[in-house]
């Protein structure tokens, strides 16, 4: 019996552990726009982006500092995205411009807030000289900040597979 107790404690202090660091998916969004939004979604709340960069993946701009990126993601029939959609796969924010994730986290807002809101990330590193990164996941999507001198200067989400 304390063997099959001992087994259960463990077995559930580990997974604690392996889910400390994890979000869910309705905290990985920027300005409202989850990842996998289509571009006629996000154009339906912003309006049309004030410039574009083509290719095959897109860079759309609306005003300054919000950047969406987006693909096409039809793959034939049975696909659940439409063909000649554009779908977004990573946002950016670089600037307090009034965009923020579900959570309040924008740019502009101090460093320390960010562990006050996501708890301790999954990893914590100086990127760049004076550059903090905070990298936090939801399943396949990463939540990341950067902070410079105790300020966040940019968030990013996007899908890691």
């Amino acid at each position: 019996m304390k063997r099959k107790l001992f087994v259960f404690i463990m077995l559930c202090i580990f997974s604690l552990s392996s889910t400390a660091f994890a979000l869910s998916k309705n905290q990985v969004a920027l300005g409202g726009i989850p990842l996998d939004a289509s571009l006629i979604y996000v154009n339906s709340i912003y309006g049309p982006p004030t410039r574009i960069e083509g290719g095959s993946r897109w860079i759309s701009h609306y005003g300054n500092g919000f950047l969406v990126y987006s693909i096409p993601k039809y793959n034939g029939k049975g696909s659940p995205y439409k063909k000649g959609v554009n779908y977004v796969d990573q946002i950016k924010v670089t600037q307090n411009n009034g965009i923020s994730t579900p959570d309040g986290a924008y740019v502009g807002m101090k460093e320390y807030v960010i562990e006050e809101l996501y708890g301790e990330p999954f990893n914590k590193f100086e990127q760049q000289k004076n550059i903090m990164t905070y990298w936090y996941f939801a399943e396949t999507q990463l939540l990341a900040f950067e902070a410079k001198d105790g300020v966040v200067i940019s968030i990013r989400i996007c899908e890691t597979d």
